[in-house]
């Protein structure tokens, strides 16, 4: 396995993990560290991890956190985390390793993206948790405890004079914390596809950012039902063409694995065929606009067979593989029409 100090191939695909991830965990809680193992494992198993260039993990500093966070919040989460108190939120735990997961997580993903805004790799996926996009600016939710993929976008844009960013989230969840850290920004493009009405209740279609930054913010949200038929749809006839009028020179991808059909906490019915069919779109457009600089960043993903094998053929399709794995099959379910929502959407957006 290469690392980041050997000598590098631009056209490389790199990841980030640490195993001090696995230290923030909860017994019987979804987002334990479970996740994280089963997907190395497979990682490991299938072959792929040793074509993989690894990128040290390495915790941000409270400099970068404050681009996105006021300290307030930061000095919040430390305490709960160090004083043992077990939860942030109702959802969102904590134990005594919790704040230096976080502070590793958010700066893993932004040592990972410095690296491809370099062209010291090609492009990458940071196997992080705690999540981040849930994560206001003021307050960790659900399951999250920082803002990691605003956090990089913000020190690409501080720090590496990339000007404009796109993010695009595809975890069931609305993003939440994403668009309240971006969404005055024009220079973010921020789109969001999830399950309508779902945790935690943001989302709408007509939420299309504030101030200078409106317009830049797009929320695709989908009644449950929707898989690879509608999803294919909605990045072929909105998400693709918005990114070619937007032009970023960085792509940024919340992924989330819990929009497949067997995941416990939604009711979407994405296929792994279909999550990787996403992939292939954004890392394709990312090779016509931004010279393949394209990041992606755990999100969330519940069942971990489909998790597990969601990261692995994304990480194959970043390495230009085409030998996609579903083990899981396709959901029976008739996928309702949103052919009305895709209209309505563009009528939004122009």
């Amino acid at each position: 396995m290469d690392t980041i100090n050997k000598p590098l191939i631009m056209n490389r695909t790199a990841y980030v993990y640490d195993p001090y991830f696995l230290k923030h965990t909860q017994e019987g809680h979804p987002e334990f560290s479970g996740r994280l193992v089963a997907i190395m494992e497979k990682l490991e198993d299938s072959g792929i991890l040793k074509t993989l260039i690894k990128i040290p993990a390495k915790k941000c500093t409270i400099d970068q956190l404050l681009l996105v966070h006021p300290q307030s919040h930061i000095d919040n989460v430390k305490y709960v985390s160090e004083s043992k108190i077990p939860y942030l939120d109702t959802d969102t735990y904590t134990n005594e390793f919790s704040y230096n997961a976080a502070l590793l997580a958010a700066g893993s993903l932004i040592e990972l993206t410095n690296a491809v805004v370099q062209q010291k790799v090609k492009n990458g996926f940071a196997i992080i948790r705690p999540p981040g996009h849930h994560a206001v600016k003021k307050q960790s939710m659900g399951f999250c405890i920082f803002s990691n993929v605003a956090i990089a976008a913000k020190v690409a844009q501080n720090q590496f004079n990339i000007k404009k960013i796109a993010i695009i989230d595809f975890d069931v969840h609305h993003g939440n914390g994403t668009q309240d850290i971006v969404n005055e920004d024009p220079d973010i493009l921020f789109i969001s596809t999830h399950q309508y009405p779902l945790y935690p209740g943001t989302g709408r279609i007509e939420e299309t950012g504030k101030g200078e930054g409106k317009g830049s913010t797009m929320n695709i949200a989908v009644p449950a039902g929707t898989g690879d038929e509608g999803f294919g749809k909605i990045y072929d006839q909105i998400i693709i063409p918005s990114l070619h009028k937007f032009q970023p020179e960085l792509i940024l991808v919340s992924a989330g694995y819990d929009a497949h059909w067997s995941d416990p906490l939604a009711g979407l019915t994405l296929s792994l065929e279909g999550f990787a069919e996403i992939s292939k779109k954004l890392i394709n457009v990312a090779e016509e606009l931004c010279k393949g600089k394209i990041v992606f960043s755990l999100e969330g993903g519940y069942n971990l067979d489909a998790l597990s094998n969601g990261v692995m053929n994304s990480i194959k399709l970043l390495s230009r593989r085409d030998d996609i794995y579903d083990p899981i099959g396709k959901s029976n379910n008739v996928e309702p029409d949103i052919t009305e929502l895709i209209k309505e959407i563009i009528k939004i957006h122009g």
